[in-house]
Parts: C-alpha cells; sequence; structure tokens
C-alpha cells in the first residue's frame, strides 16, 4: 500500500492503513494541499522556572486505555484518551466524524487540533503543535511532565510508527504516522509511559525520553497542553 504522507511503500503486518497525524512536513509531490506549516510554540526553558521547581520528579495519571477500533483511527482514540483527562467524554468513533479521518488519508492535524480545541475551550484549555521536541529528549521531558505533572493531563505524540520500539520488525516502510498518548513520566530514569492505542502491539509501554525524542514526527510532535 502507500503512505501518503510521503509516498514510501508500506508493509504492515496485517496490512493495514494506519492512521497518522500530518504534522510532518512532506516533499512537494506528495504534501497534502492547503496543509499549513505548524507555528512552533516557545521552548520551554531547559533550566529550573518558579512553576518547574513544583513539578514532581515522576508522575502518572490514572487512564482508561482505548485501542482504536479501526486500523486507521489512532489520532481519534489517543484524542478521546487525552480529552478524558480533562473530564470530557468524547468516542473515537465521533471525533473521527469531526476529524475528517479516512480510511485512505488518516487524520490530518490541520482538522484534529481545532476539533480538540472546541472541546477544550470552555475548560480553559488549548492544544498547539510544537515542533522544537522532536530529537530533544530535554525538551520533551520539559513539555510531557509540565502536562501530565503540572497541569495533570495527557498529552498525544505524534510518532513515527515502525521506530517505535516494540513494533521493531514488525513493521515495513519508513515514515509510518502513528499516535499515541503519554501519561506518565519518571525524571530520575528519563523515560515516559505511553499507551499506544495500535490493537496487535500496543497498549502501555515505557520508553525513554532519548529514545522517544528520536521518533518524534518533525514539524509537529504532539498536543501540548496549555491554558488559556
Amino acid at each position: 500500500m502507500k503512505n501518503r504522507r510521503t509516498g514510501t511503500g508500506v508493509a504492515l503486518t496485517a496490512a493495514v492503513t494506519v492512521g497518522v497525524l500530518s504534522f510532518t512536513a512532506a516533499s512537494p509531490a506528495y504534501a497534502s494541499p492547503g496543509t499549513p506549516t505548524p507555528t512552533p510554540s516557545p521552548s520551554p526553558s531547559a533550566t529550573a522556572t518558579p512553576k518547574g521547581l513544583f513539578t514532581p520528579l515522576k508522575y502518572q495519571l490514572n487512564l482508561k486505555g482505548q485501542r482504536q477500533e479501526t486500523n486507521y483511527f489512532c489520532v481519534p482514540a489517543s484524542s478521546s484518551m487525552s480529552l478524558s483527562t480533562f473530564g470530557v467524554n468524547v468516542s473515537q468513533s465521533t471525533l473521527a466524524k469531526q476529524m475528517k479521518t479516512t480510511a485512505s488519508a488518516g487524520t490530518k492535524g490541520k482538522d484534529a487540533i481545532p476539533v480538540v480545541n472546541a472541546y477544550l475551550k470552555s475548560r480553559g484549555y488549548k492544544v498547539t503543535s510544537p515542533t522544537d521536541a522532536d530529537g530533544n529528549a530535554v525538551v520533551l521531558m520539559n513539555r510531557v511532565s509540565g502536562n501530565i505533572g503540572d497541569l495533570r493531563r495527557a498529552p498525544v505524540l505524534a510518532v513515527w510508527m515502525e521506530q517505535l520500539p516494540w513494533n521493531k520488525g514488525k513493521i515495513k516502510g519508513t515514515r509510518v504516522g502513528h499516535a499515541i498518548i503519554a501519561y506518565g513520566y519518571d525524571k530520575t530514569a528519563g523515560t515516559v509511559t505511553v499507551y499506544d492505542p495500535w490493537k496487535p502491539t500496543g497498549g502501555t509501554h515505557t520508553i525513554k525520553a532519548s529514545v522517544l525524542a528520536g521518533i518524534l514526527q518533525p514539524g509537529g510532535n504532539m498536543y501540548y497542553v496549555s491554558k488559556l
């Protein structure tokens, strides 16, 4: 099959189409028309700040995991789990309709983020799609710990599916877009706890922040949560 974000051939063990976050800058031949370039958000300081001083060294949210209902519902499923940490209960199938998710193209970031923000506005929050955690474990841990430890919210992460450690050797192809959720971290160990909604290999996994930072999609890494 064809990965419609990058044009690379993709073969999965289950022979499926995988839903993607299309934050990633695609080559001109495969770029989706009208997809805006994400606006980078200011990087959090790598040094201690008054707010950061009170961030727990480790924290894990109580989360009811969800497996995606179809092979291309990773974004709606992850978004549904993220929204549940705000007290918003909305099904992944409802989100898929609102996000214009399709079997052939998955979910585009430009369609997903406005939907999530529509649910969050009345609760005093918003999400943005920063680009600065790509390859930077310090920034990633700051962002994840701020969202989870300070705000008690779980952010969605945009990753390359075939590079996740639990998928090594199980998925052929490169730059297979996928969405997972972060809901725990341990700064001392340098790890992030994530929930992957893909049925064959998903569930709860703990991964080094340095490894996770290296497999984030460039051009937009996550739904970074902030207060309005």
